[in-house]
């Protein structure tokens, strides 16, 4: 197993090892008991994001250490005004983050109104971008399809196109919602993304490794909402993803760049297809399941029933009814359980897990008039071991209204350092000579330095541990490639966080490599 960098060492790795909960299990909604403790408590920390100015409309956020800082940055390719349309916004926007709720903004490109994803897709150990686009006006080569990729060069400023065969399948109008992950296994990050609202559709292609893409699944047509989330839905080893469009949600990857639909008895989509989705595996069996808004503007979580391919409501305590517009699932009070955030309509709210008995609402607060859902990402930008969130919303009033982004930081301050592994999870299979990413919350004292180091076991928590990277940069992320020389049962990740503190640990496991 190596990291995506010309640094690599063999790992061995491990085979299957699963809990599988039967439907009449997962069905179950037990009384809910008393709010779990510490909940989080968040303050606006905007200082730098009052440029570029946004216009209106969609966009997607994401939150990646773009210049490899250990802090992550806010990356977008802007809303309806980018590029040069009614504000200055224009090409990959980055928000330069320092760790405390302060950001600097650069920009690069012509071109824009649309979906992000951030990944390494050559492998040289620097974060390279993804895009789908309605504005494609710049001039060849660099954003003049409606499907992009550049390579990054470690500084989040300056981008090399690396894009040819995508945006070419007929597309029309353009493309949004987008995501990397490894179809096929081949130790390269493949991109696919959906549609526009009407009518290009869904593509997903194949990375050939030397700036080359070759489509392998997709179609034109239909509506979409444009929302898009990669994980595994089945936990085979095979990334899948959910969408929103009218075709279907779930798609269930074959492991050659094909999907299958796997919408099972999902409740119905609508005419622009399920809104306001994401994945997260909820219940700690190693398989993503599934959040949405209902077409009452309510929060509804739907859990994987393991080799039934049903999916089983689980939703208690959670509003059935609102104004929200758009999911997420994360560990927001670090707890070790996934939790659910929703947002809209100008109201922010977090519902934490309760142990297996269902959801617990704690926090929420709101953002000015009318506070329609434009982006919207979770992720901990300021050390303290608990996720920020960071949200576009059109602001102001019907003649004068405009999206603005705000950043909110959770408040709990990091008095000492810890470090959790929040991916993959527990009970996840991983094939061998697949792209995998160790993900982390860490809490640092301000002003701290910090590193990470990522170990494996193949032989269970006790070890021996085998180095996969050291003093990488903490910013909640590392990017890694399996090379499997034996499959055991019993695989477990290390990540240690070092600082002037000293050394703290957490692990995870089992967690299964297969060929």
């Amino acid at each position: 197993m190596r990291r995506t960098t010309s640094r690599s060492g063999a790992i061995a790795a491990a085979c299957l090892f699963a809990t599988v909960l039967s439907s009449a299990a997962l069905a179950m909604q037990p009384t809910l008991t008393a709010a779990p403790p510490n909940p989080p408590r968040y303050v606006e920390s905007s200082t730098g994001l009052e440029s570029p100015r946004w216009d209106g409309g969609r966009t997607i956020l994401k939150l990646a250490d773009l210049n490899l800082d250990g802090h992550p940055d806010i990356v977008t390719v802007g809303d309806h005004g980018s590029p040069f349309i009614n504000t200055d916004m224009h090409g990959i926007t980055v928000w330069f983050g320092n760790g405390e709720g302060q950001w600097a903004p650069f920009q690069n490109g012509n071109f824009g109104y649309g979906g992000v994803a951030v990944g390494d897709v050559n492998n040289d150990g620097l974060p390279d971008v993804g895009w789908g686009v309605h504005h494609n006006y710049a001039q060849p080569p660099f954003g003049d399809r409606v499907m992009g990729v550049a390579l990054g060069d470690g500084t989040g400023r300056n981008w090399t196109p690396w894009d040819l065969g995508l945006g070419v399948n007929g597309q029309s109008w353009g493309m949004f919602g987008t995501e990397f992950a490894d179809f096929n296994a081949d130790g390269l990050l493949d991109v696919a993304s959906v549609s526009f609202g009407c009518c290009d559709g869904f593509h997903a292609h194949l990375n050939n490794g030397d700036g080359t893409w070759t489509r392998t699944f997709g179609w034109l047509g239909g509506n979409s909402s444009m929302d898009m989330a990669a994980g595994d839905i089945n936990n085979d080893g095979r990334p899948d993803f959910a969408i929103g469009h009218q075709y279907g949600t779930i798609w269930l990857g074959d492991g050659a760049g094909g999907f299958t639909s796997g919408d099972a008895n999902l409740p119905p989509g609508g005419l622009t297809g399920r809104k306001g989705i994401h994945l997260g595996d909820v219940n700690g069996d190693g398989f993503d399941d599934l959040s949405l808004v209902n077409a009452q503007g309510g929060i509804e979580v739907y859990l994987h029933a393991p080799g039934s391919g049903q999916w089983v409501w689980w939703s208690n305590g959670l509003p059935q009814t609102g104004g929200f517009q758009v999911t997420r699932l994360a560990d927001m009070n670090a707890d070790g359980l996934t939790d659910v955030v929703a947002f809209g309509s100008g109201r922010l709210a977090v519902w934490l897990q309760n142990g297996g008995a269902g959801w617990v609402g704690t926090t929420t607060f709101t953002v000015p008039n009318p506070g329609t859902y434009a982006g919207f990402v979770v992720g901990d930008a300021t050390h303290n071991g608990r996720p920020d969130i960071a949200i576009v919303s059109d602001q102001g009033s019907i003649f004068n209204s405009r999206n603005k982004l705000q950043f909110f930081r959770e408040t709990t301050e990091a008095a000492t350092t810890s470090i959790r592994i929040t991916g993959p999870p527990r009970y996840r299979t991983i094939r061998d000579g697949s792209v995998f990413f160790v993900d982390w919350l860490s809490a640092v004292p301000r002003g701290l330095e910090s590193s990470v180091r990522i170990e494996l076991s193949e032989d269970g928590p006790a070890g021996p541990w085998l180095l996969l990277e050291d003093a990488l940069p903490n910013n909640g992320r590392a990017q890694f490639i399996a090379n499997v020389q034996n499959h055991t049962g019993n695989a477990w990740i290390r990540a240690t966080l070092r600082s002037a503190q000293g050394e703290r640990l957490h692990m995870t496991g089992p967690i299964s490599f297969i060929p």
